[in-house]
């Protein structure tokens, strides 16, 4: 008996009713060859109507699935013949000459890369549409009279929208809402820093003194901290740290592991970031707890596409729930249903385990490991060992070139540098025996994003997730993942722009794949507004976005602002249509805002 292989199973298109009519009865002869033979005909009568065989792993071993006309999915031959003689997969037309067997859902065209890659588009709201019933060829009268004398169970009940508890009072999506002016804060005006930061975290105290030392341990330069950088004693002028290293004659290029408390210590600027990150951690939950918690077992009562509440369809794989009409759908669809987020990328066909699939590290997106044509164990147990999988050369462009970036301060003159930050990128340098000091750079890094969260809470209200009581944009900016999809933000990166070590603007960006990238949170200081600190921020974004080959930008923008993106920064309304082509992909929508996009446009289109 030949082997089964992960991935869709094709059968020869033969109508022989007769034969799934005997399977159904469990008529026919006991031997066990002619039941293997009975069972073929089943299949390729089955397979004429429009079903779909494909292989799924199950405890490490294959296992064949059979999905309807309709979508629906069964685990045995019987039950598959039982809902055919029921009519819920009778419905199909037989295939012509060469043609293959009907797709579960309808997708665009894709193409493969070296046979185990794929790239291109993917489906869109219009797609996730369910196969019509179209009409069947007549049979002969004979299986005509065998089916009218068949007991038929009654039909299946329709799966049921999830329904809102309570409709009187819809909680809807988190709001984004800026806000009209500083706080009466003592610290407005004052500089965001990493010195601040420890100031105000008591990890420093205001004028403690500090020593850059050599590589022998010995002081080259002395001085005193404050909020803005290091007044040096020689020249008694206030120094950011890069510049206080260099005015101690070093290249060492680590001013925070170099500059030394001098009280005895013996503890660097960089000791004291590990010991404020460690103690602000254990503080917080970890991407696991929110992973498992609150929506382990039940379904968001949000829908992920529009954020609002309402009678929702469930997804049977994960919680994430939508509407109906957001799906593009018509009506609700029987038996099983998986949303997008859960579907092959090439085949369409729903969730089976995960073992059978691999999921694009840059653009999110899952594909069979048949569908890619890794259907060999070995291959699969390869790729599965790989820390981080793409499914095209593009996705790998882009992840390689975001890694680049990270943690790499990029000058653009007059003393301002932008920098892209991302705290699990910083994590895995930890354990990297390649990259020297990934331990310091960690703790840099992690507190330029703390007070990058300091600028953002500034600039907004606090944003809660409305079920969950979470701080979105800290959650956002530190990359936090959860198995809600609408709450996953383990793909954000937050780029900064500093003017003397000064962060002055903000902005939170995610990448899905060379199609389009979103960028949900921006912000400016109130005391550097109005002068165009925010347009270079978002100029070097979209700059080396374009170079990685992304098309297309979006963000939710607040109605007050949207004037502001339209005219001075080239973006346009999206509408409705333009939305639903890109339903596949989570984004971070917030209440009352308007999406935005801009096309990005690459050296190769001036």
């Amino acid at each position: 008996m030949e082997k089964l292989k992960l991935g869709i199973v094709e059968f020869e298109r033969v109508f022989c009713e007769g034969a799934v009519l005997s399977w159904y009865l469990g008529v026919g002869d006991s031997n066990m060859k002619n039941k293997r033979e009975l069972s073929t005909k089943v299949k390729k009568h089955l397979s004429a109507m429009g079903w779909v065989f494909f292989c799924a792993s199950k405890a490490g071993r294959p296992e064949m699935r059979y999905q309807s006309p309709s979508g629906k999915v069964f685990y045995s031959l019987k039950t598959a013949c039982k809902s055919y003689m029921d009519g819920q997969g009778s419905s199909g037309v037989a295939a012509d000459g060469d043609l293959k067997p009907k797709q579960p859902l309808k997708r665009k065209s894709f193409c493969l890369e070296n046979q185990a890659a794929v790239e291109g588009s993917w489906s869109v709201a219009g797609d996730l549409k369910p196969k019509q019933p179209m009409k069947r060829k007549s049979l002969s009268l004979e299986s005509h009279k065998s089916a009218q004398t068949l007991p038929l169970p009654p039909p299946k009940r329709r799966k049921k929208p999830k329904k809102q508890k309570k409709p009187a009072k819809p909680r809807m999506l988190s709001s984004k809402r800026v806000r009209e002016g500083p706080l009466p804060d003592p610290s407005h005006g004052k500089p965001r820093t990493v010195l601040s930061w420890l100031i105000d975290n008591n990890a420093v105290s205001n004028m403690a003194r500090v020593y850059y030392r050599n590589k022998a341990g010995n002081p080259l330069k002395r001085g005193r901290i404050l909020r803005n950088g290091i007044q040096c004693d020689c020249c008694f002028t206030v120094l950011t740290l890069t510049a206080f290293e260099a005015h101690a004659g070093s290249t060492n290029h680590r001013p925070s592991a170099n500059i030394i408390l001098d009280d005895g210590s013996g503890m660097s600027l960089s000791d004291c970031q590990k010991r404020v990150r460690d103690s602000t951690m254990n503080k917080v939950e970890s991407p696991k707890t929110v992973k498992d918690n609150p929506f382990q077992h039940k379904n968001d009562e949000l829908c992920s596409a529009c954020r609002d509440g309402g009678d929702l369809i469930c997804c049977d794989n994960c919680p994430s729930s939508f509407h109906v009409n957001c799906l593009g759908l018509k009506a609700v669809p029987d038996g099983d249903w998986f949303c997008p987020s859960c579907c092959c990328g090439i085949c369409c066909v729903g969730y089976v385990s995960d073992d059978s699939f691999l999921t694009c590290q840059q653009c999110e997106r899952k594909f069979h490991v048949g569908c890619l044509g890794l259907q060999e164990s070995n291959d699969l147990k390869n790729h599965q060992n790989v820390k981080s999988w793409f499914c095209g050369h593009r996705c790998e462009k882009i992840f390689s070139g975001l890694r680049k970036l990270i943690g790499k301060p990029i000058s653009v003159g007059n003393n301002l540098t932008w920098t892209l930050l991302n705290s699990e990128a910083c994590s895995e340098s930890d354990g990297d025996t390649g990259l020297a000091h990934g331990l310091e750079a960690s703790a840099e890094n992690h507190s330029k994003m703390s007070v990058a969260l300091e600028v953002m809470h500034e600039c907004f209200e606090p944003t809660k997730d409305v079920y969950t009581g979470r701080d979105i944009v800290e959650d956002v900016i530190f990359n936090r993942g959860s198995k809600l999809k609408r709450l996953n933000f383990k793909g954000f990166y937050t780029a900064i722009l500093e003017e003397n070590d000064d962060l002055v603007s903000v902005a939170t960006l995610r990448v899905y794949g060379d199609r389009v990238a979103e960028m949900p949170l921006v912000a400016t200081r109130f005391t550097h507004r109005r002068c165009g600190m925010c347009r270079v921020l978002v100029n070097e974004v979209e700059k080396n976005l374009a170079k990685l080959g992304v098309q297309k930008l979006i963000l939710p923008a607040v109605p007050s602002a949207v004037e502001t993106w339209t005219n001075n920064f080239g973006f346009s309304h999206m509408t409705d249509d333009e939305r639903s082509e890109l339903l596949q992909y989570t984004f971070l929508d917030f209440q009352g805002t308007i999406m935005c996009q801009k096309l990005l446009k690459s050296d190769a289109d001036l």
